[in-house]
């Protein structure tokens, strides 16, 4: 007879283990201490005898156990056997649980940092957007149970809120960390890769700078500037075209001056990869000017207060307030003006955007490598921009 309530409550426990049979395998096992343990006892696809537990009364009742025991047998209907297949959720439900978005985020992080350099700004920039923007809604959830619904309105959160540089941001670091878990076996798939058409284009303004037209004027502006260490590093931007981050941490053993090459490791670029630049001999001029003055310290520009720290990042900017050109010329803008000079010269813009440290778009990042440092490329190419600049100089 299947079993009641009423029968179960009447039953007491005894010196010996009691078994009450409710049918179709199901067992209600009643120990000699009292606990009392629902079993069902079952036959596996492969002809063999099991039996699984299925919890403890009252916390599962007589009516829980049932369907538990109807679920089994549908199982079994199928060829999986029950056992089994609850291994398989738990370690399912485990690997969700240490896969976690915000986990795989630090194992992506500990995985990139030693290619920027732990300390470098994309490191340190990467999770503090994480942890601003992603974390607090989607960094404890498994990542492939995150939507790509929940993303496209995350990300367009920091849209409608006018971060467009950070949401670009933010969502490079989220694609790369999908990619990530896809490679190393914890994501199926990327569903951040179709979502890059349902944002506004950002297109990140131009930094101010003079015209071809403005630029003998802003030229003899820096020659009379009245501090020698920022109007060397001033006329070396133009020079080279290095960024102004770059220009001011650099150090000595970065400069072969008789070769006429400035060598930059890549832990100070910005593209994470080592950089040539060709030393007009201006530039060499410059620099060696500048070694009577700085060559007893390892940076080029030291601080004025701590020699082992380099120059402030808002000298040359103050220096071009100074001259005039607030709103109309900053240090970065140097970059645009070699560009667009070099552009109209007509060099070619593989040799410009090497110049620049710049990937080349597509499938030409990938496979071109040229640094284009032969005599007559690069070099020249400085060279003869140096000379429209300065005039020649011998050195």
């Amino acid at each position: 007879m299947p079993l009641t309530i009423r029968k179960i409550e009447s039953i007491k426990p005894g010196s010996k283990t009691i078994t009450l049979i409710d049918g179709a395998g199901l067992q209600l096992v009643i120990s000699n201490t009292g606990s009392r343990g629902w079993r069902l006892r079952y036959t596996r696809p492969n002809g063999k005898r099991n039996m699984m537990s299925l919890g403890s009364y009252p916390e599962v009742t007589l009516a829980e156990a049932r369907e538990k025991r109807t679920d089994a047998r549908r199982l079994l209907s199928q060829g999986i056997d029950p056992v089994e297949r609850r291994k398989e959720e738990k370690r399912e439900q485990q690997f969700s649980q240490q896969n976690t978005f915000r986990a795989l985020a630090h194992e992506w992080h500990a995985t990139m940092a030693p290619r920027w350099k732990a300390n470098s700004k994309r490191s340190k920039e990467s999770i503090r957007s994480l942890e601003n923007y992603i974390f607090p809604t989607v960094g404890d959830k498994p990542i492939e149970t995150i939507k790509p619904l929940e993303w496209l309105e995350l990300l367009k959160r920091l849209e409608h809120a006018g971060k467009l540089e950070q949401r670009r941001k933010v969502y490079s670091f989220c694609r790369d960390i999908y990619r990530f878990a896809v490679i190393t076996g914890r994501a199926s798939h990327n569903p951040l890769t179709d979502l890059s058409g349902a944002f506004t284009p950002h297109k990140q303004k131009s930094f101010p700078h003079v015209s071809q037209e403005e630029l003998p004027e802003l030229v003899e502006a820096i020659e009379s500037y009245h501090n020698p260490l920022v109007r060397i590093g001033l006329k070396l931007l133009l020079m080279t075209a290095l960024r102004p981050g770059e220009m001011r941490q650099a150090r000595w053993d970065e400069i072969d001056l008789e070769r006429a090459i400035w060598s930059i490791p890549a832990e100070r670029m910005k593209m994470g990869r080592a950089h040539r630049v060709p030393l007009p001999s201006q530039a060499v001029a410059e620099l060696r000017r500048l070694h009577v003055m700085t060559g007893q310290y390892g940076l080029l520009f030291p601080g004025r207060n701590d020699p082992t720290k380099p120059l402030s990042d808002a000298a040359f900017g103050v220096a071009l307030k100074r001259m005039g050109y607030q709103g109309r010329h900053v240090p970065h803008g140097c970059r645009h003006v070699v560009a667009t000079g070099l552009k109209e010269l007509g060099y070619p813009g593989e040799w410009i955007e090497m110049q620049l440290s710049h990937k080349l778009p597509d499938i030409q990042g990938v496979y071109t490598h040229a640094e284009h440092m032969a005599p007559e490329q690069r070099p020249a190419m400085m060279q003869f921009w140096a000379d429209q600049l300065f005039g020649t100089t011998s050195v």
